[in-house]
């Protein structure tokens, strides 16, 4: 896993408000098994489309999700997206407070592969 996949300029309770959206935490569950169109999430979370752009929007500016396009047999293609948040930590110790955002990998090889079996 890599550390800190959320922009720099995220905040902790930037971080936690979007935890705390039940939208957008099954946003990010559905987009960590496969890359997910707009229409897909809208469907498979059972909300409006309107309501999931508002939230892969907020999850993209923190760094949660990212973008990808998805090439379809018709030869056009569609933005999908992925979840990159892979762990949240929180500790209390010693008087501090400490707080980390792991991603998850992107292995190039397994990458490629799924691309070249959407043609």
């Amino acid at each position: 896993m890599t550390e800190t996949p959320v922009s720099e300029d995220t905040d902790l309770s930037t971080v936690v408000g979007l935890l705390d959206d039940e939208h957008a935490r099954s946003i990010l569950v559905a987009t960590s098994e496969e890359p997910l169109s707009a229409t897909e999430l809208s469907e498979r979370c059972d909300v409006s489309v309107s309501s999931i752009y508002r939230r892969l929007d907020r999850l993209a500016e923190a760094g949660l999700l990212d973008e990808q396009t998805r090439p379809r047999r018709d030869g056009h293609h569609e933005t999908v997206y992925v979840s990159l948040l892979g762990r949240f930590e929180l500790t209390i110790e010693d008087g501090t407070l400490e707080w980390t955002v792991e991603g998850t990998e992107t292995d190039v090889a397994d990458e490629l592969t799924r691309l070249w079996g959407n043609f």
